[in-house]
């Protein structure tokens, strides 16, 4: 399987961003859907909507011209904006390789990608993703607290493509686990989510250490980022180490009073017995 380089999506991805955070003032306000409408419009020679076979959201097609189909049947307005960054990045990206391996977006009868292709595929949705929400934009949502559904409807994205961004963030930037990177993602786009979840993830999202910032070692930061998701996403494993910690603090202490000898087994040291004298015995007491 041919070895593809993702680096150029990310950069093009980063114009993209570029030239939408100059058109607003704030970064939660963030919308890169007319960029990339007009975008995907007017660099191929032809772009149009068409009733495509189920399975294919978008077509570009490279001959004598580049052609991007979209397919008219998409009746999501997130799903379609995604197509659109999407086969955005084939034009950018793969139009020479197009021209001798036609069919890139076709799929499989398991609605896969042919695996030939695949790594170019995954290319496009790591392009359509960023470009939609890119780590500063998601950074400053998270921060302020919006909502999954306030993500959902000003930065255009399906919770799906939210659920990615937060996993690819929290992964590449506190370096968490995929593991506990997807508890994070599913815990705010779940439909179970109520304000204290809310407010929670938000409050980890400003304590969290970002790798490409902090002043903390990898494995301090790791440390500091993982419990404070477990208090968000698994509470009792944290209270189950509290437990662990005291008993084993509560041994510690014991040892300080108690010592075992091999001959006569526990007993107590003698820093710990009161001294006393014969006299204090009583003879009542025999």
């Amino acid at each position: 399987m041919e070895k593809v380089n993702y680096k150029g999506a990310d950069i093009f991805a980063h114009k993209i961003e570029i030239l939408v955070t100059n058109q607003f003032n704030n970064a939660v306000e963030y919308n890169a859907v007319p960029v990339i409408t007009a975008a995907i419009q007017e660099l191929p020679d032809d772009f149009f909507p068409f009733p495509l076979r189920d399975g294919i959201l978008g077509t570009t097609i490279v001959d004598s011209a580049v052609t991007v189909t979209i397919n008219s049947n998409i009746d999501n307005n997130s799903r379609r904006y995604f197509t659109y960054a999407h086969e955005l990045c084939h034009v950018l990206l793969d139009t020479e390789y197009l021209r001798s391996n036609p069919g890139i977006d076709v799929q499989d009868d398991s609605g896969l990608p042919n695996a030939s292709n695949y790594s170019r595929e995954r290319r496009a949705n790591r392009f359509a993703a960023l470009s939609l929400l890119p780590d500063s934009v998601l950074n400053a949502v998270m921060m302020e607290g919006k909502t999954a559904k306030y993500i959902h409807e000003h930065q255009k994205v399906s919770y799906e493509t939210l659920k990615y961004r937060i996993v690819d963030f929290a992964q590449s930037r506190f370096l968490l686990p995929r593991s506990l990177s997807m508890k994070l993602a599913e815990a705010f786009t779940g439909t179970e989510q109520n304000r204290r979840t809310r407010a929670n993830i938000s409050g980890f999202w400003n304590a969290a250490e970002d790798a490409a910032i902090s002043e903390l070692s990898r494995e301090r930061i790791i440390k500091k980022n993982k419990d404070l998701v477990l208090g968000i996403v698994d509470p009792l494993i944290l209270v189950d180490r509290e437990r662990k910690k005291e008993i084993k603090e509560r041994n510690r202490q014991s040892k300080n009073v108690y010592d075992m000898d091999p001959e006569i087994g526990i007993h107590m040291l003698a820093e710990y017995i009161d001294d006393f004298d014969i006299s204090d015995i009583d003879d009542a007491d025999f």
